[in-house]
């Protein structure tokens, strides 16, 4: 075990909020003034079916993906993917 791990006590509570985060996506993807396809196309997808399983809550990008979202959003990727409490689960 790290040093990191015995000191601070790390929260492993959290998850990522698959549908939280797919809505965030569809939000700024819209306020960034992309359309689906034209995301998809500067993701170089070869269909837009992704970006919809993203923004449904279906998947999740890749951390290649995220780390371009990120670049086209003007975002952290801490602010594009959102966390969930697991005691609400």
């Amino acid at each position: 075990m790290t040093e990191f791990i015995k000191n601070q006590q790390p929260n492993f509570s959290k998850q990522i909020d698959k549908k939280a985060t797919g809505q965030h996506i569809n939000f700024l993807r819209k306020d960034a003034g992309f359309s689906v396809k034209k995301l998809a196309n500067l993701l170089e997808f070869e269909s837009d079916q992704a970006i919809y399983n993203w923004q449904q809550g279906r998947s999740l990008p890749s951390l290649e993906h995220l780390f371009i979202l990120s670049n086209l959003f003007n975002k952290d990727i801490e602010d594009i993917v959102l966390l969930k409490n697991k005691q609400q689960i």
